[in-house]
Parts: structure tokens; sequence; C-alpha cells
């Protein structure tokens, strides 16, 4: 009989980050076509409020705007 070992994996902070950032452009992109949110908002300002306060000191616009990038480029089609 085979032995399966599972390896427990903690995520990284930046990790951490990414996941969130990515919901938080998620729920924006939503909120913003159900007009849910002013056009004055911009999707910085929406992750930076939406960010949980533990995570903030990991923060940054550089990564903001690279899961941005990632996400806005990326072609997902869900079934």
């Amino acid at each position: 009989m085979e032995t399966v070992v599972y390896c427990h994996m903690a995520l990284t902070n930046r990790e951490k980050m990414t996941i969130l950032i990515s919901q938080a452009i998620t729920l924006y992109s939503i909120r913003m076509q159900d007009g849910k949110i002013g056009e004055h908002q911009s999707v910085i300002d929406f992750v930076l409020k939406n960010t949980p306060q533990e995570y903030r000191t990991s923060l940054s616009i550089e990564l903001i705007d690279d899961v941005f990038a990632f996400v806005s480029s990326s072609n997902m089609e869900l079934s």
C-alpha cells in the first residue's frame, strides 16, 4: 500500500496580498458594473480601503498595479 504524505506550506505575505488584491479587484469590477461605485473612485483607492488592517504594511501601489495588470490581461472563462 502506498503512503501519501501531505506537506502543509503556509502562504507568504506577498501571496496573501496578491490574493486579497485580486479579490478586491474582482469586487470592484462587479460593483462598478452594477453602478454601486462612483466613477471617481479608482481601483487603487478601493483596494486600499478594503484591505484588512493587518495586511496594509505589506501593501504597495506597485503590487496593486502588478496584480491589476495580470488580472486585466488574463482571459478567463468560467463555466
